[in-house]
C-alpha cells in the first residue's frame, strides 16, 4: 500500500507509542506468566503493538503488505535474534510460521476485504489455548479515514454483534470486547475496540 510506505517514517509518533502500550497491557491481562510466548503481528506496520511484547517472547513474527512499514519494523528490531519480517497477504500466500501463542493485531482487519477466512487462518496458526486479540474501529460513518478507497479501507469498523459473529463463524471464543480508546478528529469520537478471543 503506498500510502503507508509513504508514511513509514513519521507513523512512529509519541501519541501512537502511548496508545500501542496501553493496547498491549490490556492484552497482557490474558496471557499466561510466560516469557517464551511465540508472537505474530498481522498489519505490523512498524512494530508499534508486536514490539509491547518483548518481555514476553522468544518469537515475534510481523506480517504486513507495505515494505516501507516493515523495513521501519526490521531496523527497530535488527539486533534481536528472536524478530522477523513477511511483505504478504496472508489471504494470498500462507505464511510459512505456525504455533503462535499470541496473535495481535491493530487497526489492520479494516483493510482486510474478507475477514472471515483470515480469521480462520489465525485460529490454524494458534497453538491451543492460544489467544487472538483484534484492535480496530467501532463501526463508524465511513469518515474516519479522509480517502477510504485510495487508502484501501474495505470496513468502516466492526459493530459488537460482528465481532460475536466472527467467534461463531470461526469457532473461537470470544473472551473480551470493550472499548479502549477513543480517537477524537473530524470533531467526532472515534471509539476503538479490544476484542479478545481464545483458540
Amino acid at each position: 500500500m503506498q500510502h503507508f510506505t509513504e508514511m513509514a517514517k513519521t507513523w512512529d509518533t509519541p501519541e501512537k507509542v502511548e496508545r500501542n502500550i496501553q493496547y498491549a497491557n490490556e492484552i497482557k491481562n490474558f496471557l499466561p506468566k510466560d516469557h517464551s510466548l511465540k508472537i505474530l503481528d498481522i498489519g505490523c506496520g512498524t512494530g508499534l503493538l508486536g514490539g509491547q511484547f518483548l518481555n514476553e517472547t522468544n518469537t515475534l513474527i510481523g506480517v504486513d503488505t507495505s515494505s516501507g512499514m516493515l523495513e521501519v519494523f526490521n531496523g527497530k528490531f535488527q539486533g534481536l535474534n528472536n524478530s522477523k519480517s513477511y511483505l504478504m497477504d496472508m489471504t494470498k500466500t500462507d505464511l510459512p510460521e505456525t504455533g503462535f501463542d499470541l496473535i495481535v493485531s491493530a487497526m489492520a482487519f479494516h483493510h482486510i476485504k474478507d475477514t472471515f477466512p483470515m480469521l480462520s487462518i489465525l485460529k490454524e496458526k494458534l497453538n491451543k489455548n492460544g489467544i487472538l486479540a483484534i484492535i480496530d474501529l467501532d463501526e463508524e460513518d465511513g469518515t474516519f479515514h479522509p480517502d477510504p478507497k485510495n487508502m484501501g479501507v474495505h470496513h468502516f469498523g466492526f459493530s459488537h454483534d460482528q465481532n460475536i459473529s466472527w467467534a461463531k463463524e470461526t469457532s473461537i471464543e470470544l473472551l473480551e470486547r470493550k472499548i479502549v480508546h477513543t480517537v477524537e478528529k473530524n470533531e467526532k469520537a472515534y471509539p476503538i475496540f479490544l476484542a479478545v478471543y481464545k483458540k
